[in-house]
């Protein structure tokens, strides 16, 4: 990609997130989330100082995964290139020195693949480096990624199970993120950005999620998974975009009475006393 000029791709700390993610070019692929995330940006100010970065980091991200180009303005890259993504991921690995937060979203990976990262992820632990990962719930099914937790969790990492983890994601020192492209379940590279704003944001986005998750330990391998019905999530949607009953109960073409009795099921499930607080409850477990 080549450069911008210099007074275009100078570090800006003061991005607004809320405000660059709603000015997305046109373009880009929707997601199903799109508009759920969209209006619970819109509405951040009435939320907590923490959960404000947290939306901030989901609204980022949402701008970053579906804008045909990486906005010039912002240091960020767009790698396509398997042998460039791959030596860029060691170099990064390479750089950090204190912390490691990796989100794992899609297939789990196989023995194989546990085997390769074990040295790597022993040497980061070794160097004093935090390493922090979070898996979707289901995974601790797998003797495979039991087997690989408590080996990693012995040497000192940080592993958390939570309901759903849709977007796969890697955050060096508080200071370099990359997030991994897949269109139509195909690989497209990754966005790499070292942009102070975006890093922040979806830091803290990535530690909503660990923080919200649970440890092998904690997890009944034979429990059913984690992650919501498709009633669940088409319920929350609705309530996250901040549709009124009797829209809301038309495109779900359900009852009133059915739909109201969905929202308080899902309200208690989330431990939210409000639609908008379970919108960002759902942020922050990965419905979302």
């Amino acid at each position: 990609m080549s450069a911008a000029p210099a007074s275009v791709t100078r570090t800006r700390r003061d991005v607004d997130l809320h405000e660059w993610a709603r000015h997305r070019p046109a373009g880009g692929t929707d997601f199903d989330n799109h508009d759920a995330i969209r209006e619970l940006s819109r509405r951040h100010a009435a939320a907590s100082a923490r959960d404000q970065q947290l939306l901030g980091g989901r609204a980022a991200l949402d701008r970053l995964l579906t804008e045909p180009e990486p906005d010039p303005a912002l240091l960020v890259q767009q790698v396509t290139a398997l042998s460039v993504l791959r030596a860029r991921l060691t170099q990064l690995a390479d750089r950090t020195g204190r912390e490691l937060l990796s989100l794992h979203a899609g297939e789990p990976p196989s023995a194989e693949a546990f085997n390769a990262a074990l040295p790597a992820d022993r040497a980061l632990l070794a160097r004093g480096v935090r390493l922090r990962i979070v898996y979707p719930v289901e995974f601790a099914q797998l003797s495979r990624v039991r087997t690989y937790t408590t080996t990693i969790c012995a040497d000192g990492a940080q592993v958390q199970f939570t309901d759903a983890v849709p977007y796969r994601m890697i955050i060096s020192d508080g200071a370099r993120a990359v997030v991994p492209i897949v269109r139509d379940r195909r690989s497209d590279g990754a966005i790499i950005t070292t942009e102070p704003a975006l890093v922040i944001g979806l830091r803290h986005l990535a530690w909503g999620l660990f923080r919200s998750g649970r440890e092998l330990k904690q997890i009944d391998p034979a429990a059913p998974s984690g992650r919501p019905t498709q009633i669940e999530l088409a319920v929350i949607r609705v309530m996250s975009e901040g549709l009124t009953d009797e829209a809301a109960c038309k495109r779900l073409a359900v009852s009133e009475r059915t739909f109201r009795r969905h929202v308080a099921q899902l309200l208690e499930r989330l431990g939210a006393t409000s639609r908008f607080q379970a919108g960002i409850r759902a942020v922050e477990r990965g419905w979302l």
